[in-house]
């Protein structure tokens, strides 16, 4: 029982008992004052004072405790019917008082049980919309890459035959100048060239992305491919300031893969890397083993990737670099790539800068 229940129950039958011992007092003294305080009479007056306590602290007890209790009951019993065999509020002995508090221990359980499980069900519910989120999202994904593969297929198709004729053009251009040609002429055919050969690249990305080449999976050494990559990023010259360290554990097992493929997305993955801290930071290449899974992480001290960007990050032709430093089409490469490994590739930016490129693939043991 709360203690201002108990406070106010103990001042209703302090209050009874003095009013009755105020009305034995006054009726003594009246007896005295005409002479007739008998102890008879006063045994009288002492008994009517004390049927008429026991009366006024039964009311109030009845109005305090007894109808409160009797309306916790009802509610307790509709509780049991309305649950039969789930909710067993109700004791089947003992007092009022003692079926009420047993009442109320039960409930509060069977509350707590219940929010228990409530809570449960929102987790699930959460998980569940998460993951449907990242299904709804990766599906519309892969249509939007679908259409662009389509089309760029086609752009490929239409631009690769007029551009080799340009580039054959150029060279034979180039082959028959004399040595004392006009040096504009041959910076002039220099520049047509690299521009030729530029979307040559371009065209063949477009069609890697639009076409890609069944791979045949089988157990690749992750520190073969890293260092594959490795290899041929370290000697170009946006590597020269920048501070590169691998670590990958020696019992770390095979993925399943294709070693050239895998090989071509870590050093795209390191490229951008080597271009976001400018040839001056730090690149860290490190794996580990996750459950069935292994992870890799490329990551690098770089200024990191804006929040408004990461959403789209994969997307074809969608580039943070400067116009004409990059076609926006290496990471969405990678991104095909890694699915067609069976894997998963995200990245992560944090507030305080640096961008990790986070790579899942199969466990081949």
């Amino acid at each position: 029982m709360a203690r201002g229940t108990r406070t106010l129950l103990v001042l209703s039958v302090a209050s009874a008992v003095a009013a009755g011992a105020a009305l034995l007092a006054a009726a003594a003294m009246a007896l005295s004052a005409s002479g007739r305080a008998t102890p008879a009479a006063l045994a009288a007056v002492g008994l009517g004072i004390a049927i008429f306590v026991i009366w006024g602290a039964s009311s109030m007890l009845v109005r305090r405790v007894a109808r409160p209790v009797e309306r916790v009951l009802a509610a307790a019993r509709d509780l049991r019917s309305a649950a039969p065999g789930e909710l067993p509020v109700l004791g089947d002995s003992g007092l009022g008082l003692d079926q009420a508090a047993l009442a109320f221990e039960r409930t509060a359980a069977a509350l707590g049980e219940e929010r228990a499980r409530l809570a449960g069900k929102v987790a699930e519910l959460t998980t569940a919309n998460a993951a449907l989120a990242e299904a709804r999202a990766s599906l519309a994904r892969s249509e939007k890459l679908a259409t662009v593969g389509r089309l760029a297929a086609g752009v490929a198709h239409e631009v690769g035959n007029p551009l080799g004729a340009v580039s054959g053009y150029a060279e034979l251009a180039r082959a028959r100048l004399p040595a004392d040609a006009d040096p504009q002429v041959r910076d002039a055919l220099d520049r047509i060239a690299a521009a030729a050969d530029r979307i040559d690249r371009i065209v063949r990305d477009l069609l890697d992305f639009a076409r890609p080449v069944p791979l045949e999976l089988r157990p690749v050494t992750v520190a073969s491919a890293v260092d594959a990559a490795l290899r041929l990023a370290t000697v170009q010259s946006r590597f020269k300031g920048v501070e590169v360290s691998v670590d990958i554990p020696g019992d770390l097992p095979p993925v399943l893969a294709e070693e050239r493929h895998l090989s071509q997305v870590l050093l795209n993955l390191l490229l951008n890397a080597g271009d976001a801290v400018e040839g001056q930071g730090r690149v860290r290449v490190v794996a580990r083993r996750l459950a069935d899974q292994v992870e890799l992480v490329v990551s690098d001290s770089g200024p990191g990737i804006a929040p408004d960007d990461l959403p789209r990050i994969f997307d074809p032709f969608f580039t943070t670099k400067e116009p004409g430093e990059g076609s926006g089409l290496g990471l969405a490469i990678c991104h095909s790539i890694v699915q067609s490994l069976g894997g998963t590739i995200d990245v992560a930016s944090p507030p305080g800068g640096g961008a990790a490129f986070v790579l899942r693939l199969r466990a081949a043991c």
